[in-house]
């Protein structure tokens, strides 16, 4: 595909027995030539068809009306089993077109999947369109999943010369940027031109790096698609005025697995397989979930994310930030299908709503009463007569999604050039359900359009679309602005539409996300 491609070079040393659960360590050199020629495993992480990128992905093929018998192979998509994963996956991929000269910019990406699923060798993140179309070097990168990214415990603090636990993931991304540093100018790329870019919780990841100061200089620009540290999903390392505290999760999974009063080196003995989650879904949710984000330990995050942003203390880079027009259709079905969510009944805006704040959201599981209502201002956005299921959808989908990129867009620009873009094109499909839905834009950005890059479900008008969006990342890549774009204003504020028609344009929900910008900053301490 004009490229040559480098699979799995590692960065760091496997973490795994004394080592998991401890910041990363940068790989010692080998002696010899290492063949990079295969894929390697994916990072541990859930298997089940329940959860998970396995499931995202069946459910928009079904979603999609198509005839899955007739489609054959999904380019995009790589089935993720307990053959192919492994606690040994530090790796990176770096992905480089021939020929032509020395000092390409470098284009990192980080990939989705809620923090607990997901690799950087999915066939999308290595494909040739991007590095063969603008001349830049793609690398991938692997980081710890769920558990093994997150843990954090009062053990495992005590055990930090930094007195911290957690983000490990976090760490994983930063010495991968190191190794980026150190090393690609070797395969022909300029360190001191770097872009990092993700998509849903690879887009959180971005915008977290944003604020760590760990990460300052690594990167150069920064691109969030369909995620980012908006609404405040961080928390504290250790209680203060209630028990939600990043520590007491981590004592709470310890003990489910091995009962109170057990340590953290009988924890590292049992096997991966047997800790990566729980089978019974709601514990699995109310313990495991909360495992698998962003933890203000002072060390890797001094500040929450709301803070960071309005505050202004985030890295002074230019930032691309943007969303789908439908991102809960594929999302908020694997959280609460239509049959569990009728039992909510007139109670759904309020279960909705208790997402935005993590501590909300556990009573969710535990004592529905103790939630408080959503404001009316929220109530009153709400088309009451429509159908309550696909509204929850909607909503779902502007409140993790819309709202957040604004609220970031809002702030980032007042330290930063800042960008804004809203991705909403109507698949080729025999169903109209899906929409624009969750990472839609990966098979344009990565391939020619379409579902995952299905051969029967793209246009002309897509490939149009594709190479527009891939011209635009290359050139934001390359120069840290794109010809066209309007820098994000939040007096007029607009976005770059990637639609049948492509240019600046209101966004439509304006209102609702400026009330939950108004709502975020009013939650700031």
């Amino acid at each position: 595909d004009g490229t040559i491609k480098f699979l799995g070079i590692p960065y760091a040393e496997p973490p795994v027995k004394k080592l998991r659960w401890k910041s990363p360590i940068p790989k010692e050199p080998w002696q010899g030539v290492k063949k990079t020629t295969e894929n390697v495993k994916a990072c541990t992480q859930p298997i089940n068809d329940r959860t998970g990128n396995n499931a995202f992905y069946q459910l928009i093929l079904e979603k999609s009306g198509l005839d899955l018998n007739s489609i054959g192979d999904v380019s995009g998509f790589d089935e993720v089993t307990e053959q192919n994963t492994s606690e040994d996956c530090l790796y990176l991929n770096v992905i480089v077109p021939k020929g032509g000269a020395k000092k390409k910019p470098v284009m990192v990406w980080i990939h989705g999947g809620a923090g607990r699923w997901g690799s950087g060798h999915e066939g999308n993140y290595t494909s040739g369109y991007l590095p063969t179309q603008g001349d830049v070097i793609v690398v991938t990168i692997q980081y710890r999943l769920g558990i093994f990214g997150w843990l954090a415990h009062p053990e495992l603090s005590a055990e930090s010369i930094h007195g911290v636990s957690g983000n490990y993931a976090t760490q994983d991304q930063i010495l991968a940027l190191k190794w980026v540093k150190n090393n690609i100018s070797r395969f022909g790329g300029d360190p001191d031109n770097v872009t990092i870019f993700g998509e849903s919780a690879g887009g959180q990841a971005v915008s977290s790096l944003l604020m760590s100061p760990l990460s300052k200089g690594l990167f150069h620009k920064a691109i969030s698609q369909s995620g980012s540290a908006i609404p405040n999903i961080s928390i504290p390392l250790k209680s203060t005025d209630s028990d939600i505290s990043a520590e007491n999760f981590g004592i709470k999974a310890v003990n489910y697995f091995l009962g109170e009063n057990a340590s953290i080196d009988e924890f590292r003995n049992l096997a991966a397989s047997k800790i990566v989650e729980i089978d019974d879904p709601m514990l699995d949710n109310a313990i495991m979930a909360n495992i698998s984000g962003q933890i203000v330990d002072g060390y890797v995050f001094p500040d929450n994310s709301l803070k960071a942003f309005n505050l202004g203390i985030n890295h002074r880079v230019p930032y691309l930030i943007g969303f789908n027009a439908n991102e809960g259709t594929s999302l908020l079905p694997l959280i609460i299908d239509k049959q569990t969510f009728s039992f909510f009944g007139d109670f759904w805006p309020v279960a909705i709503w208790s997402f935005i704040d993590p501590a909300s959201a556990l009573m969710a599981f535990t004592d529905p009463s103790k939630l408080s209502p959503p404001p009316n201002e929220f109530l009153n956005m709400i088309d009451v007569n429509a159908d309550a299921y696909q509204t929850a959808i909607d909503l779902w989908g502007e409140m993790f999604f819309g709202a957040p990129a604004f609220h970031a867009a809002i702030n980032h620009s007042k330290i930063a050039d800042t960008f804004m873009y809203y991705f909403d094109v109507d698949l080729n499909v025999p169903s109209d359900y899906l929409g624009a839905t969750h990472a839609l834009e990966l098979g344009y950005l990565f391939n020619e359009g379409g579902l995952f890059g299905i051969e029967q479900t793209i246009t002309d008008t897509d490939r149009e679309i594709a190479k527009k969006m891939r011209d635009d990342w290359i050139e934001f890549a390359k120069t840290g602005s794109i010809e066209g774009y309007k820098a994000f204003d939040p007096d007029d504020p607009s976005a770059m539409f990637y639609s049948r028609k492509i240019g600046n344009d209101q966004l439509k929900n304006e209102k609702f996300y400026k009330f939950m910008s108004n709502y975020w900053n009013s939650t700031i301490q």
